[in-house]
Formats: C-alpha cells, structure tokens, sequence
C-alpha cells in the first residue's frame, strides 16, 4: 500500500474517531439509544474481517515463493481478500458512527425547514407540484424508478471493481470520500432538519400514482419518532436513509461517478445513470430542487478535499525527488 493509500485511509479511521467521539458525547443527552441487538451484529462482522485477515496472511505467507500456476492462483484470491478486509475495516466503523450520527442529529424538537427551503425553490422558479405532474407518467416515471434505486449496489460495486483491479488506492480514496461527505451531509442536517416535498406538499396518490407508493416517504416513520421526544432504540440492520437536506443521493451519485474516472467504458453510462438518479431524486426521493443542489455541492466539495490529500502527497514526493536529483548533480 503506497503513502497515498495510506493518507486515504489515515484520514477515514481519524474521521470515523471524530464521528464516534460526538456520537458518544451526543448519545447520552439525545432521547436515541444504541440498541444491545447491534453489538452481536458488529462482533459477528469483526470476527468475519480478522478470521479472513489471518487467512490471507496466512496464505500470502505459505506461498509467498510459490512460483507454480496454482499457487500464484491462490495467491492472487488471498490478495484479494485482503483487500477486501482493508476496505472493511475502514468501511464498516465509518458506516456505524455515520449512522448513529445521522439519528441523534434528527432526533431535534428545531422547526422543519420545509417552508423556507420550498420558498427558496419558488424564488428560482422551480414547482414541485408541477415537477411531479410532468414526470408521473407511465413512461417516465419507471425510468426515474430503476435509476434512483440503482445508486445503492454502486457502492460495493466500485469497490470490488478497485479490489479486483488491485487499486487499493481508488478504493480507499473513494471510501475517503464517503467519510468526508458524511461530515458534511450530517453538519447540514443537523442545522437544517427537513421531512422532504412530499410530507410538505401533501400530493395525492393519483398525483404520484406511477411512483412507488412510499415515494419520498419511507424514512418518515422513524423521523417524526425520532422527533417526538420519546426513547428511540438504534437498530442498525432496520434503520432507514435520513438525510433530507442536503440529498446525499445527489452527493453519492456525483463521487461515484468520479470514483470511475480510471474505468472510462464504465464511467460514462454511469454518468448518464446518475444524472437520472439525480433528477428522480425530485419526484421519487422527494426533494425539493435546493436539496439536490446542496448535495451536488457535498459531493463536489468531498471530492475537492480528498484530492487535496492526495495533491499534498504528490507534492511531497516530486519534493522528494527533486532533493535527491540534485543532490546528485552535486556530486
């Protein structure tokens, strides 16, 4: 793993001790617990990430002189499942605290920010209602379906494609990304809580009768209980996306598509993928239009900061170089 790599994930486990440090501050003066039933969930996947560490290890280590057409075989399987271990366990942490995170930040009595962000969207000439009128239809809408919910499995997709591609860089940088994003989508919700455009704007079924019948819905549940005041019991395996503003489908669409840039067959239909993902995230996820673009903004502002960390490392080494080239030519 080179020094890039290395800063890439140096800066995701310090953020996830960041994140873990307010959630544990947060925890106790919020009305969420973290449910007992998570910790046989997170031992579970600890013990699958260092039982499958030792196994490669193990195997690296047996055939590290192995020359025969099986055991580089072998070898290459063992690489990557150690790949695989170091992207979980930068991955896995950070996805716990984000969690915890973004339910103690909506667990507030503050106002809804509804009305001002729908006034923001009316000021530049933006109708949500009418929005959904236009796309709910029996030839749109389907489309704006199949791209919205296919930003989920793109996650681990980009990574196993870096891990089988032996860039654990692209893989670390990438998860970099989703932490630094994090950080910033939480922050912004915190101070803005938000319910969506459908809670707000209270359309009909037969308005959204070509959506899906939760469309923009399904987290409200669990934020008006997070809002009530009453005791809220964290479980991980059935806790739901709660980020209104800014739209974190938006962000996430937007970095992986940069995470593709090496992979250019692949990156473009994605690209062409995500900017519908990003228009159904008005009338499916149930935005308004200032939510997608404080999280075009998110994503872009992530990818910005974690290429700086790499810039940072660039510059060192051409440092480096230099230093030694001329320390040559003195000779």
């Amino acid at each position: 793993m080179g020094a890039g790599a290395r800063n890439y994930l140096y800066a995701t486990l310090i953020t996830s001790g960041l994140l873990g440090a307010v959630d544990l501050l947060w925890l106790p003066y919020s009305t969420v617990s973290f449910s007992p039933l998570n910790w046989h969930d997170i031992r579970a996947v600890a013990l699958c990430i260092c039982l499958a560490g030792l196994v490669s290890w193990l195997v690296t280590r047996r055939l590290r002189d192995d020359r025969s057409r099986a055991g580089q075989f072998v070898r290459r399987a063992s690489d990557f499942l150690g790949s695989l271990v170091l992207v979980a366990a930068a991955f896995v942490p950070l996805l716990i605290c984000t969690t915890i995170l973004m339910h103690v930040a909506s667990a507030t009595g503050r106002p809804l920010a509804d009305p001002v962000l729908a006034a923001i969207d009316a000021r530049m000439g933006f109708d949500w209602l009418w929005f959904l009128s236009v796309t709910n239809n029996k030839l749109v809408a389907p489309v704006l379906i199949v791209a919205y919910h296919a930003l989920g499995p793109q996650v681990p997709f980009v990574l196993l494609l870096n891990i089988a591609t032996n860039r654990n860089d692209r893989s670390l940088q990438f998860i970099a990304m989703l932490a630094v994003s994090s950080v910033l989508a939480g922050a912004i919700m915190a101070l803005v809580p938000a319910e969506g455009a459908y809670a707000y704007f209270k359309p009909t079924a037969e308005q959204f009768n070509h959506f899906t019948a939760q469309a923009g819905m399904w987290h409200h549940e669990t934020l008006m209980a997070l809002r009530s005041g009453e005791p809220f019991d964290l479980i991980m395996t059935r806790s739901n996306g709660l980020v209104t503003f800014p739209s974190y489908h938006t962000a996430l669409g937007i970095i992986v598509v940069y995470a593709l840039r090496d992979y250019r067959w692949l990156m473009w239909p994605i690209a062409v993928l995500n900017a519908l993902m990003i228009i159904a995230t008005l009338p499916e996820g149930g935005h308004h239009l200032i939510d997608v673009l404080a999280g075009a903004m998110v994503g872009v502002a992530s990818i910005f900061a974690v290429r700086m960390i790499g810039a940072y490392e660039r510059g060192k080494a051409d440092s480096v170089a230099r230093s030694a080239v001329g320390s040559e030519a003195g000779r």
